[in-house]
């Protein structure tokens, strides 16, 4: 009998909200698929209120590259 070996899958999961005196609000999470159960895994990489849209864009590509 063939072992199947299973792969991680993520997924990525960015909210991106203008507050009321302009600036952003942005939260990065990210899902994967637990090789031990069947279960998703949800994980908060990061989430910053009073930003710029700038630093919005900044928070996305680290939380994806894994860079700080």
């Amino acid at each position: 009998m063939a072992t199947t070996v299973r792969k991680v899958v993520e997924c990525f999961f960015a909210e991106i909200a203008q507050l009321p005196d302009g600036t952003y609000y942005v939260s990065l999470t990210a899902t994967a698929i637990d090789d031990e159960e069947p279960q998703l895994l949800n994980m908060e990489i990061d989430s910053r209120r009073g930003v710029s849209l700038d630093e919005v864009l900044i928070v996305i590509k680290s939380g994806l590259t894994g860079s700080t």
